[in-house]
């Protein structure tokens, strides 16, 4: 889950930011009772902005590709479900809510695993691709020490299950390296932008991929989301479906916003 304080986007104000550190104190701050977008919903927001780009300066290779970044979180369907049949949010000991950026390996492993086969069916690129977008995750985690000696190896365990799938893979998708490497780079670009939109942080943001030889920075500003550069091959329309539950009953809401 990706949890936002407030339904409608804030103007953005202040220092540039970056996109990650901004988005994980939104969820740092997060109360049960927040809105949220479920993560299969996020993957799909993904998926949408990929589309957009102007192929010219983003190239995607395929609408194979674009598929794998749209479900590339749907294995946190049992954990989220979606906006159409979502799960009310689970807590952990403090109270506080259980969001992508504090889940323990013992469910974000089943649901990168999950989600790695769902975008295998793609074909072997787009296994490949949100493969690697997995296993890149883990090391932050890994680095930081956190988890029980169980949890560490569970996360060791699955970068030694994917690298073999990657060995796997790597000559179906019968793509040079570089190329793999540049649509990963779109992959996680993606992930993130939308995950920004997703989570409304107030500071405008700048994301650590580089498309097109740039970094993107993205701030919302007199009702539209600003890209810049603007990558998009024309003004991106989105919904951001977003949830709560209140007395045990989900209530929804449909975000409009614009991407230019």
């Amino acid at each position: 889950m990706i949890f936002r304080s407030q339904l409608s986007a804030r103007e953005s104000g202040g220092a540039v930011r970056p996109a990650f550190e901004a988005i994980l104190e939104t969820q740092q701050k997060a109360v049960p009772s927040d809105w949220y977008v479920t993560q299969p919903d996020h993957a799909r927001i993904s998926g949408e902005l990929a589309v957009a780009f102007d192929s010219r300066k983003v190239p995607l290779g395929g609408e194979a590709v674009v598929r794998a970044i749209s479900m590339h979180d749907i294995g946190w369907m049992p954990y989220d479900g979606d906006v159409d049949s979502p799960r009310p949010p689970a807590r952990l000991d403090s109270g506080a809510p259980v969001s992508f950026v504090n889940s323990e390996p013992e469910q974000f492993l089943r649901a990168w695993q999950g989600s790695i086969q769902a975008s295998q069916s793609t074909g072997a690129l787009g296994g490949l691709l949100v493969s690697t977008h997995f296993a890149r995750l883990t090391h932050p985690y890994l680095a930081s020490g956190k988890g029980t000696p169980e949890q560490r190896a569970q996360v060791e365990r699955f970068l030694h299950g994917e690298a073999a799938r990657v060995e796997r893979l790597l000559p179906q998708a019968a793509l040079p390296v570089e190329q793999i490497e540049a649509l990963i780079t779109v992959l996680q670009f993606c992930d993130l932008a939308s995950l920004y939109l997703c989570a409304n942080p107030a500071a405008p943001v700048e994301l650590p991929q580089p498309l097109d030889g740039n970094r993107v920075r993205f701030s919302f500003e007199q009702g539209s989301y600003r890209m810049r550069p603007n990558l998009l091959d024309h003004v991106l329309v989105l919904e951001i479906p977003c949830v709560r539950f209140v007395d045990g009953k989900a209530q929804r809401e449909f975000v409009p916003v614009k991407v230019q």
